[in-house]
């Protein structure tokens, strides 16, 4: 009798341990599945976006300033924007003036304050895109799509990616990759940076963060223009 009244203890206790794993597992899974790498909403448009963090976005902030009518449609045009910190703009800056350094006759070193505005603002204009395209817009385009710049109509390609996190394949943070097609048909030719954070919505924008890491103006197009004789 003793022994029959343990199995059914031991059965018991079995059954509940089982039933917390399988409430554990599913609580996980739901979170990773639905999981979206976002910052929510800011009270006010997205040039003050830019503005209310000092000390991230200055550079964007002075190359913005010195191209006429930009900042207006930063802040009161339905656009995407994707946030460029400053690090970016200093690695851009250091490649600018090595190879200016490098060059035979050697140039002078620039700045953003005093490099040719007409190539910067074709650069800076790659990142800001016609229309608000949140990450959701972007569900079902397994290739992703191209999407206009503002003034010069320049096709941006964005697609949507989920990163891996815990052990979940494609389980993590959603995330946008922000390629420069260079006008190539061929992905090997594009330059492509993955998103931190996506779908910050403004009162007039979607703005979507890149990393740190990022080169301003996606590499050597942009050196060229910038050193151009």
């Amino acid at each position: 009798m003793r022994h029959k009244i343990l199995t059914i203890c031991c059965s018991v206790v079995v059954a509940i341990m089982m039933a917390m794993c399988i409430s554990s597992c599913k609580k996980t899974d739901d979170t990773y599945k639905n999981y979206v790498n976002t910052a929510g909403s800011f009270n006010g448009d997205a040039l003050a976006y830019l503005q209310s963090q000092p000390g991230v976005y200055d550079s964007m902030l002075l190359v913005i300033n010195r191209m006429g009518g930009i900042a207006d449609t930063i802040s009161k045009e339905n656009i995407t924007l994707f946030a460029v910190s400053n690090r970016s703009f200093d690695l851009a800056l250091q490649n600018i003036n090595q190879a200016r350094q490098d060059s035979i006759p050697s140039m002078p070193p620039v700045s953003f304050s005093t490099m040719d505005s007409a190539t910067l603002d074709t650069f800076l204009c790659r990142y800001i895109i016609v229309g608000q395209q949140p990450s959701k817009n972007l569900v079902g385009l397994t290739d992703g799509s191209l999407f206009p710049s503002v003034r010069y109509g320049y096709n941006m390609q964005m697609q949507l990616t989920s990163t891996n996190a815990s052990g979940y394949l494609n389980g993590g943070p959603k995330a946008i990759i922000f390629s420069d097609p260079k006008n190539s048909v061929f992905v090997k030719n594009w330059i492509r940076v993955n998103t931190i954070t996506v779908d910050i919505k403004t009162a007039n924008a979607i703005v979507h963060l890149l990393p740190p890491g990022h080169d301003f103006g996606f590499g050597t197009d942009f050196i060229k223009g910038i050193n151009k004789r």
